[in-house]
């Protein structure tokens, strides 16, 4: 049985170019257009997987089923063409009745009729020639037919990730979209993106949660800046000196006793016995007048340079790992607090290609990874979810601790939203965070009451207050 693909080989079909016929169609059509002049981040992202599916499609084909008459009719071809010119005159009744069944058998008729008087030769070429044509003009069609279903297929995959990408991209607002269209490859249920807008409607009228949100970023980052270090080092270099051993110039008379410099006046005490005495006792004491002579002369000197030189700490930036109280207290107002929070948290972790997991805890504990394959159907999940439940937070930074003992979590930042009216941790799992502090991670908490008990914060390194009572809400708005 002959495939598709081996057919096309054999009657030598270019599919390269109707391959890249397929990508400017779907690159140029209306929906893609559109979406591309309102997002044009996207476009490499969606080029890149265009260009991926027309790779697929040669081999897709080898599945495409060659029509059982196609393959009967390319049968007969081959038998007809290893005839000689003179056997296929003779067998040209036969062969017309052979393609009775076929599309080519009226083309063929009529084409026999036209070529009576050409010599056999002649004859048999342009028959096998044409024949060779409609052939692979249908195996072309079986292929067009085929490639315009899968360019439909994915013009409407393309439409649904559009849609949601484009609803993140309003929302979240990255600077690099590419995490976006990555995460949309699982796409969400037509309709429920509403939730996305409602949040980040949300967080723009409580700036405050943005605030929390944006210094909770930075704390990482400002560890990962570049370190400043000062470097001493020791230059040498030929400097002019001067010396009064060079005699260059005479600048003066001083009193010493160098008698090749001797001022010839003082000679005068050397002609009378009286005086010797007196230059013997002057030369001892160097009181004797000499020139003072100045030159310079050039010697290495070393000095001490200092040097500023910038090295890259490590990247300090990890995982987030958000956990959030979803007892009764927390309902209503705080729980749109704690969403509209985890939506700008996840802001961050898209734009700086951070993971971001969400983790519920009450009785038990419930996890979300909001920056998986299935990231956006997870965060949908949480969205929708209601708060309910006790308080019971040493579950929930056992689970923590669990995920920053995964290399995969090394630096992470962990948030707890809560109003912290619970139950101190024990002694032995606040032993335990001190342990895993040591290794970088971090432990923070945004503290939705002002009735938080102390000693239950205690563990934290950073803590954010945010009243989520009427006289917290009503002091936001006048501040």
């Amino acid at each position: 049985m002959i495939d598709l693909q081996t057919l096309s080989a054999l009657l030598s079909i270019s599919e390269h170019q109707m391959v890249q016929d397929l990508v400017s169609t779907v690159m140029s059509s209306p929906q893609v257009s559109q979406f591309l002049h309102e997002h044009p981040g996207f476009f490499k992202h969606i080029h890149e997987q265009v260009e991926k599916w027309s790779q697929t499609i040669p081999a897709q084909m080898k599945s495409i089923p060659v029509p059982e008459d196609l393959q009967q009719e390319y049968i007969l071809y081959l038998d007809a063409q290893g005839l000689s010119p003179e056997q296929f005159q003779q067998k040209s009744h036969q062969l017309l009745t052979e393609l009775q069944n076929t599309n080519f058998h009226a083309d063929a008729q009529q084409l026999l009729l036209t070529l009576q008087q050409a010599n056999p030769a002649n004859r048999k070429q342009l028959f096998i020639h044409k024949w060779k044509e409609h052939m692979a003009s249908r195996v072309l069609s079986i292929e067009i037919a085929f490639a315009e279903q899968e360019r439909e297929r994915l013009l409407q995959e393309l439409e649904e990730r559009m849609e949601v990408a484009g609803e993140l991209d309003r929302t979240l607002t990255p600077q690099h979209p590419g995490k976006l269209w990555d995460l949309t490859e699982n796409r969400l249920i037509q309709g429920n993106s509403k939730l996305f807008r409602h949040y980040a409607t949300f967080l723009a009228k409580n700036p405050a949660l943005k605030k929390i949100a944006d210094e909770l970023g930075r704390a990482a980052r400002q560890d990962s800046h570049q370190e400043e270090h000062i470097i001493k080092t020791e230059v040498h270099e030929l400097k002019n000196v001067e010396h009064e051993s060079v005699p260059d110039d005479v600048v003066g008379v001083h009193q010493s006793n160098e008698l090749n410099r001797l001022v010839s006046s003082e000679t005068v005490l050397l002609t009378e016995p009286e005086l010797e005495n007196v230059f013997y006792k002057q030369y001892a004491e160097r009181r004797l007048l000499n020139y003072q002579f100045k030159g310079q002369s050039r010697q290495l000197d070393a000095t001490i340079t200092e040097q500023r030189k910038f090295s890259d700490k490590e990247d300090t930036k990890g995982p987030f790992l958000v956990c959030i109280d979803t007892s009764g207290s927390m309902s209503g107002y705080p729980e749109d607090c704690a969403k509209g929070f985890c939506f700008a948290l996840l802001q961050i972790a898209i734009e700086e290609q951070r993971d971001c997991v969400i983790m519920l805890f009450s009785t038990d504990v419930v996890t979300y990874e909001l920056t998986c394959k299935t990231g956006l159907q997870e965060a949908l999940n949480f969205l929708s979810c209601s708060f309910k439940g006790g308080t019971d937070l040493e579950p929930c930074i056992q689970q923590v601790m669990q995920y920053m003992e995964d290399s995969r979590f090394t630096n992470a930042d962990a948030v707890v939203l809560s109003d912290f009216i619970a139950q101190r941790i024990s002694d032995t799992t606040e032993q335990q965070v001190q342990r895993i502090k040591r290794k970088g991670n971090r432990f923070n908490a945004v503290s939705m009451s002002r009735h938080g008990k102390p000693a239950v914060m205690k563990i934290f390194d950073n803590i954010w207050q945010f009243d989520t009572s009427l006289s917290g809400r009503i002091l936001r708005k006048v501040r």
